[in-house]
């Protein structure tokens, strides 16, 4: 890590607060599926009941990233963390009474809050990392976030086997607790005339989408990530399939251990590598990496080919996806940016629901090769035919070289 990065001690402090708030919601979703597994029987009534969060999560979107415009970052980040608080309160009264319904209402609270906190901390990296750093800044968030998702499910499995859901449930509350206090130590670089000006004038979700129109660089980073999102969407299922097709239930594991650790590793190398290049092309080469993963993916049958194509796959998101966040922050006016990193999470949602459904009928109607072999087409499809224009259009961004002035 940068050493300024090192000695930016609000850029430390939320990134500390990453890591704490995915570990307290990869706890307690472990947690309430495992509560589910004793009350819900139906695959499908745990499916609708995480979707109810998701579909609500959709729905304040847009609301949230307006709220993330106007309103001070830190005061938005410190009152989702409050209410995030409450879900494994809730679910103490849940587990006393046997209640899916008050687990529902956790549930719903848990994705608000991440609704809410999730774009307000991109939108806010800009304001407190010099510019020159921002490739590198979320390159260590993204690693953080996918420490998180691996530590946080791996540790939660054991504790739900080792612990009554009361502890587990308290441990997520003392996690959320240390993420409150570190979030009143962010210094978020706002000031009162500005936020003051922000809440006199009508902010509106919509003015959003003149400005994507206008910058053909973020559309495309847009699809692109949509495109990698189809696959993302039906991960595990895929995951589960390779692992039966095999039969090697072990193979689980080694899959997102290897996926995690190429993460990682290739996220140490991100800034070095990319440097000072066109942050529009590079990306849209690397959709050729991921067309080629999946391609890989699609010899289901070989252990080799399975985990060697995902060990290139973890290697491209490592460094697609922290450059397309970069690309994003750079080319969205300041002032939009809670609007539009709320509309991006929006569109996540969406494209998630949509790929999990997808990838579980493809593989009933088709089979995972054809399936595979078809997504690294449409992928190297995308990737081609978004080059071709970002060429045509001569599109060039870059992270700037000149160190911003920025309060740590």
């Amino acid at each position: 890590m940068n050493h300024s990065l090192l000695r930016n001690r609000t850029f430390l402090f939320m990134m500390i607060g990453e890591a704490i708030q995915g570990a307290g919601i990869w706890t307690s979703i472990i947690a309430n599926l495992q509560f589910m597994q004793s009350h819900v029987p139906s695959d499908l009534g745990k499916s609708l009941i995480l979707m109810c969060g998701l579909f609500l999560g959709v729905l304040i979107s847009p609301q949230a990233g307006v709220w993330a415009d106007r309103y001070d970052k830190k005061k938005i980040l410190l009152i989702s963390g409050l209410v995030r608080c409450l879900a494994p309160i809730i679910m103490f009264a849940a587990i006393q009474y046997q209640s899916v319904g008050i687990m529902l209402l956790s549930v719903i609270i848990m994705q608000v809050s991440a609704t809410v906190y999730m774009p307000t901390v991109q939108a806010a990296l800009p304001s407190i990392v010099p510019a020159s750093e921002l490739l590198k800044a979320n390159s260590i968030n993204f690693n953080v976030i996918t420490i998180a998702r691996i530590g946080g499910t791996a540790a939660a499995g054991i504790l739900v086997s080792v612990m009554n859901l009361y502890t587990v449930y308290a441990l997520s509350l003392a996690f959320y607790v240390i993420l409150v206090i570190l979030i009143t130590q962010l210094r978020i670089p706002n000031t009162a005339d500005t936020v003051t000006a922000k809440k006199q004038e009508k902010i509106r979700f919509t003015e959003l989408f003149p400005l994507i129109r206008e910058e053909p660089s973020i559309l495309i980073a847009l699809i692109n990530s949509g495109v990698i999102t189809l696959f993302l969407g039906g991960f595990n299922l895929l995951i589960l399939k390779f692992s039966q097709i095999q039969h090697e239930p072990e193979l689980m594991g080694w899959i997102y251990a290897l996926e995690g650790t190429s993460i990682l590793i290739a996220g140490l190398f991100a800034k070095r590598v990319i440097g000072m290049r066109n942050l529009v092309t590079s990306s849209t080469l690397f959709m050729l990496l991921f067309a080629l993963s999946f391609a890989g993916m699609s010899f289901s049958e070989s252990s080799f080919a399975v985990l060697g194509s995902f060990v290139v796959f973890g290697c491209a998101v490592a460094f697609f996806f922290p450059m397309v966040s970069t690309l994003f922050q750079i080319k969205v006016p300041k002032e939009a940016q809670g609007r539009f990193f709320s509309f991006r999470g929006m569109l996540d949602r969406v494209m998630f629901q949509f790929a999990l459904l997808a990838t579980g009928a493809c593989l009933d109607w088709f089979g995972i090769s054809t399936f595979l072999l078809t997504l690294a087409i449409i992928t190297i499809l995308s990737g081609i035919s978004t080059l071709f224009i970002a060429k045509r259009k001569s599109m060039d961004v870059r992270q700037p070289v000149t160190r911003d002035a920025v309060e740590g």
